[in-house]
């Protein structure tokens, strides 16, 4: 007979022995309704999630979990985290890493719980958005890769205004990792050399549940953060998110947000054409007003024939006045028109191609900057002043 020599192991040793096998559990994501929930000393988050069925712990750090204020009873969410045995006691928990509402009616409680904080701290007030740049050159670009609402917004834009440039971001705009990848692209451009003039958020339509990224309190603070003015185009007309409410200019849709950044080329130049007719007008005005001046002073002088030295001298005072003033307003004048002209040769692509330049795009319509952005056998389209040229990329050569 063999006998068979028996672990036993002490209280502490078994804890840690669970923990171990625990340690090998990847994140988990539970679902359940939150019965009992309350924060310890401003730091621990201790919760109780259940079902029809059972329930669970939970325990977290506040400063670890964003969006815990806006929690309550009775709210269904997801607790995305790990299982956990406290060695000292033996209490099983759920040490979460990110709480979310789930279903409609949390969302939506939580949405308008969120909407008051913010509210309050004066998130959405007008006199902290930022004024849009009249005639943007650079564009920030968040959305979802091969998107519609890429799609739409390129679209838009270079129907209205030729010669932008755009620094596209991809990032997932639904599930557990849109908020990061978010936050991820905002990082990106808040720490470039050279500022976008803008940055524009976009996502087409959804449920509520589909725009929960964009109810999130820290895609929130990344937006009121931005170095550069922030514009949202989130779902369609009807639907509002945190994030638009933040923002510095809202749109209704990612096209709208186009509209709303870069102002239609022909409207422009009936504009210019406006500002030299009325130009012209004000120097007609100044002419006949000097005119006037000029024959009130020699009626003067016919008048009053005893006074006729001291009226010329008057007379030619005023006459340099009128010549050195309108000397200054032409001169004004003519640098208006100078840069209303350098303006508008700047807004046509076509004069920068002209003199020998030429843009090639790969076939996603994406601007080719350096040999990294292809690969042999690749389509290219190159866009010279008189046409276009459709080529393959037999080599590259390495500087």
């Amino acid at each position: 007979m063999t006998l068979m020599m028996e672990k036993i192991f002490q209280v502490s040793e078994f804890n840690e022995f669970i923990n171990l096998y625990l340690d090998e559990i990847t994140e988990l994501v539970v679902e359940g309704e939150i019965s009992q929930i309350n924060v310890s000393q401003g730091k621990w988050l201790f919760a109780t999630i259940k079902d029809d069925q059972a329930s669970v712990e939970v325990f977290g750090v506040v400063e670890q979990i964003s969006g815990w204020d806006i929690l309550q009873t009775g709210m269904l969410v997801h607790v995305y985290g790990r299982p956990r045995l406290y060695q000292k006691t033996g209490r099983f928990s759920l040490s979460a890493r990110q709480i979310v509402p789930a279903g409609a009616g949390a969302l939506q409680i939580a949405f308008e719980k969120l909407k008051l904080k913010l509210e309050k701290a004066g998130w959405f007030d007008l006199e902290r958005k930022r004024p849009l740049p009249v005639f943007p050159e650079t564009i920030g670009l968040i959305t979802a890769k091969d998107s519609r609402a890429y799609s739409d917004f390129v679209k838009v834009l270079k129907e209205r205004m030729g010669g932008l440039q755009i620094y596209f971001y991809p990032v997932n705009v639904q599930g557990h990792e849109a908020v990061p990848t978010i936050l991820t692209a905002f990082d990106y451009f808040n720490h470039q050399h050279q500022q976008p003039d803008l940055i524009v958020l976009a996502r087409g339509g959804g449920s509520l549940e589909d725009l929960q990224a964009f109810n999130d309190e820290r895609v929130a603070q990344a937006i009121f953060a931005s170095r550069a003015p922030v514009v949202c185009g989130i779902g369609h007309e009807e639907d509002v998110s945190i994030a638009d409410l933040v923002a510095d200019r809202r749109a209704s849709t990612p096209s709208n947000a186009a509209e709303l950044i870069v102002r239609n080329r022909q409207e422009v130049l009936e504009q210019v054409a406006f500002q030299t007719r009325e130009i012209k007008n004000q120097l007609e005005q100044l002419t006949i007003q000097a005119n006037q001046v000029l024959l009130r002073r020699v009626g003067t002088l016919a008048a009053f024939a005893g006074q006729a030295q001291r009226q010329r001298q008057t007379i030619e005072q005023t006459k340099q006045q009128l010549v050195r003033a309108t000397d200054t307003w032409l001169k004004q004048q003519k640098m208006r028109l100078a840069t209303t002209a350098r303006l508008l040769s700047n807004l046509d692509p076509h004069q920068v191609l002209k003199r020998g330049f030429s843009i090639t795009v790969n076939q996603n319509g994406v601007i080719l900057k350096s040999i990294k952005q292809v690969s042999n056998n690749e389509q290219v389209t190159t866009t010279l002043f008189d046409g276009k040229i459709d080529s393959q990329v037999l080599k590259i050569n390495h500087d």
